[in-house]
């Protein structure tokens, strides 16, 4: 049976095809989801009415196909019914008429195929899959109920409405319709849109000519090349394609088109009369502007159009270098490099690394070579806002807004909203919610470590910040969570969400970069009130006061032609000159004498418990030396720093994975060395409970004789080993 009803569909559609043009489909209406459910249980039941309409008892399937067709038809009534749900009730129909014509209810089948006719004028039963007695049957009822209608106009190809309902386009033969009184529309977009009154007899046919008055205009345009959008007073109209007829090459050459690269002649109609402002676009072309006239209703040809290159350069570094190029999301290789033949306009500069990324929007003119420096930024990915309380959650849309509004100002970072699917899927993934990832969670901390690593790469991020609205009587707080990929405890700043003032503190501490390198002498200095000036107490080995000549026991009494009383004078001075500038000193000796030393360099120590410091944001700086500039002694130095900053959050496991490979990448030398990390290996170890591996990294520590804490001038690693390794 089933089979019945798809060729009886299959030789309706041939039927429809055959007499006239169909109308584009429109896009399916959004269908309500308790409709859907009644379209599914009403094809469910097709199923079993068509199994009974099979088996041995026909009559059986009559009380299910009632059913069908009361809830159906309730649909119909209610404007819901979609054009499946149309297909279905028709089959129902049939079924029934059938069904009561077997058992020999012959007025029960006439009405049921009354009712199809009606909803179906060109509803047609299959010769081939139907008894010729029921097909007999239908036929004359049928014909007491449809007349025919055909319709053709000048020019062809409008759209028919009987009464408001799509019948078909012109010209067509005549096509079956329900006998009655019908008002008929004839429109076509350009023309002006007629109207008919027909009265149409059962078994008659009403034939309609009618001509159409043009009321808009056309114009047909040619380019080279093809492709080229056509914009109408701002709007895209069309886009020119294909080759160009044979009967306009001489045309296109005389404006000095090339007829082999030549669009087709491309038609935009529907144009109101009156004066249209034309553009013509393509990607990596000089956009053409134009005003034509259309003062008549009738076809204009728009004079051809060459258009013109427009091409400009793009020279891209960054630092690291070795970043990947995407220019409008499409890759181009890596930084430094030249880019030419760049289409002119606005693009999108992304300049990619594990260590952060740039972005940028341009503009380049034709035949412009732009130079941009990129500098690498880490990124920090926004994860939205968490109320803990109702009131929190009435205002949590509001206070994103003004979050992103005032944290879009940061400098040092990229700052970029986590898309809500992918944090929610690798959040789901861990059973994890946002709120596990801060303090006071409960969280294992290893778990946070995994999460946050996924998500840094998932996102291409090195850091999240998440705003948490605490219960409030008057909800103003958000309190803002920073959080280092890879760490495990995050940095919490409390900002007034709806005052932009409140945002400037965070805004600089999140801008400020921690110290790790600072101008350096080599000289060690005692304040003492016995000289006039700061005795030289000892020199760093191979230092620059070493280097400079300067002696254990000379006292400073000048620099720079000012008085030096204490160290901090010293200090102060060096503090203000760069790494190779020269630092002018008067020393007193044996004799009297002016020395000049050429400053140094020395890695820092980020301090291990400044209130200032955002330590996650530091530690996002950090992973960027790592992983910017591998194999490198500033990495090395950076890998030593964010141990530091590790145990700054008590997180001794983490310390220790970066001590190991910073005891082997920093250097053998004196000062920040390999017996730094050794040093601090062993504190790690000796808080994880470690003893036994403490003891054996504090002994390795000592060994480094020359190794210093703090910066190349700090004190000793080697009696400090000592002293905790024991006997």
């Amino acid at each position: 049976m089933i089979r019945r009803v798809v060729g009886f569909l299959a030789l309706f559609v041939v039927v429809a095809a055959a007499g006239g043009a169909q109308e584009p489909p429109a896009p399916p209406p959004a269908v309500p989801d308790a409709v859907q459910r009644e379209l599914q249980a009403v094809q469910d039941l097709l199923a079993r009415a068509t199994a009974e309409f099979e088996g041995p008892q026909q009559s059986r399937s009559i009380v299910i196909l009632d059913e069908m067709i009361t809830r159906l038809e309730t649909l119909r009534r209610e404007g819901t019914l979609t054009p499946r749900g149309r297909e279905v009730l028709a089959q129902a129909y049939e079924l029934r008429g059938r069904a009561y014509y077997n058992i020999g209810l012959q007025e029960k089948a006439a009405d049921s195929f009354r009712s199809l006719i009606q909803l179906q004028p060109q509803y047609a039963l299959s010769k081939e899959k139907v008894s010729p007695k029921i097909v007999d049957y239908f036929t004359p009822v049928k014909k007491a109920l449809v007349g025919y209608l055909a319709v053709s106009s000048k020019p062809a190809g409008a759209k028919v409405t009987l009464n408001g309902e799509f019948l078909s386009l012109t010209d067509f033969f005549p096509l079956e319709v329900l006998a009655g009184d019908y008002r008929v529309e004839i429109a076509r977009d350009g023309y002006r849109t007629e109207t008919r009154t027909v009265s149409i007899a059962p078994r008659a046919t009403e034939t309609l000519e009618v001509p159409l008055t043009r009321t808009l205009a056309s114009a047909f345009f040619v380019t080279e090349p093809a492709g080229v959008e056509i914009w109408i007073d701002g709007a895209r109209a069309a886009t020119t394609a294909g080759a160009l007829a044979p009967d306009l090459v001489l045309a296109a050459r005389d404006k000095g088109l090339d007829p082999a690269r030549a669009s087709a002649r491309t038609e935009v109609g529907g144009l109101s009369l009156g004066s249209h402002v034309v553009e013509l676009r393509k990607k990596c072309h000089e956009v053409v502007r134009k005003t034509v006239d259309l003062s008549e209703a009738k076809d204009y040809e728009i004079e051809p159009v060459k258009m013109e290159e427009s091409l400009a350069s793009l020279s891209l570094k960054s630092e690291p270098p070795g970043a990947r190029i995407y220019l409008d999301g499409e890759a181009m290789g890596v930084t430094p490099k030249e880019l030419e033949g760049v289409c002119s306009g606005k693009h999108r500069v992304e300049v990619k690394h594990a260590s952060g990324k740039f972005l940028q929007d341009v503009v380049l003119e034709r035949n412009e070579s732009l130079t941009l420096d990129c500098p690498i930024r880490p990124s920090l990915a926004f994860l939205g806002v968490v109320a803990e309380s109702a009131g929190g959650e009435r205002v949590v849309a509001d206070v994103q807004e003004a979050l992103v509004k005032n944290l879009s100002k940061l400098t040092t970072l990229n700052f970029l909203p986590g898309p809500k699917e992918t944090v929610d899927r690798i959040l789901d993934a861990d059973r994890l919610t946002r709120k596990g990832l801060l303090p006071g969670a409960g969280t294992d901390p290893d778990l946070i470590r995994k999460v946050t690593e996924k998500l840094a790469a998932a996102l291409e991020v090195q850091g999240f910040l998440l705003a948490v609205l605490p219960e409030e009587r008057l909800q103003r707080t958000a309190a803002l969570q920073l959080l280092a990929a890879g760490n495990t405890v995050a940095d919490r700043f409390d900002v007034a969400f709806n005052e932009a003032a409140s945002y400037l503190r965070f805004l600089a501490a999140v801008d400020q970069k921690a110290a790790v390198y600072h101008s350096w002498t080599g000289i060690i200095t005692v304040d003492t009130l016995l000289h006039e000036g700061v005795p030289i107490l000892r020199l760093a080995a191979g230092g620059p006061g070493s280097q400079a000549g300067l002696l254990p026991g000379e006292v400073i009494d000048a620099a720079e032609g000012r008085p030096i009383k204490q160290t901090a004078d010293l200090l102060a001075l060096v503090e203000s000159k760069k790494p190779k500038d020269r630092l002018a000193l008067h020393v007193k000796g044996a004799s009297a004498r002016a020395v000049e030393v050429v400053l140094g360099q020395t890695p820092q120590e980020i301090p291990l418990n400044d209130p200032a410091l955002l330590y996650n944001k530091v530690m996002m700086d950090l992973r960027q030396q790592v992983e910017g500039y591998p194999g490198t002694e500033a990495a090395a130095f950076a890998r030593l720093n964010l141990a530091v900053c590790a145990m700054h959050f008590g997180d001794f496991a983490a310390a220790h994975e970066h001590l190991l490979k910073a005891r082997t990448e920093l250097p053998q030398r004196p000062g920040i060395s390999q017996g730094t990390a050794l040093y601090y290996l062993g504190l790690a170890l000796e808080r994880l409970g470690y003893k036994k591996e403490a003891v054996e990294a504090y002994r390795a520590a000592a060994a480094a004789k020359e190794a210093t804490l703090f910066d190349n001038d700090g004190p000793a690693v080697a009696p400090l080993a000592a002293r905790r390794a024991g006997p």
